[in-house]
């Protein structure tokens, strides 16, 4: 029960953090501060550093197997990515490329998590 608790903690926090970021780069795009391009770019780093701290939130939390963890909570949040991009658009292999490397950022971030105290 205690497990589920810290996992709802971490996702809260990335929900709430997720929607902050969301209305900033909505907010960038719309006054066109940047090109298309650039705001992508910002976008794939943004989240890549949201899901490091989504798993070196829930690792520290845990104390324990951080990669676990980390690929545990970024996994049920990238399922539900995917079930959103199923409705939306294609699925391609970039967008699975994308998928692993929030994953695989999620674990560093799971794994870095426990080692530092």
């Amino acid at each position: 029960m205690n497990k589920i608790i810290n996992y709802l903690k971490s996702i809260s926090l990335f929900l709430i953090l997720f929607l902050i970021y969301l209305l900033v780069i909505s907010l960038i795009y719309y006054l066109e501060v940047f090109s298309y391009n650039v705001v992508s770019i910002i976008n794939y780093i943004v989240i890549l550093l949201l899901f490091f701290v989504l798993g070196f939130k829930t690792s520290s939390l845990e104390k324990s197997k951080g990669y676990l963890n980390g690929f545990i909570i970024s996994l049920s949040i990238c399922f539900v990515f995917s079930l959103i991009t199923l409705f939306i658009s294609k699925y391609s292999f970039g967008t699975l490329v994308y998928y692993l490397s929030l994953i695989l950022s999620s674990i560093t971030g799971g794994i870095i998590g426990v080692t530092k105290k």
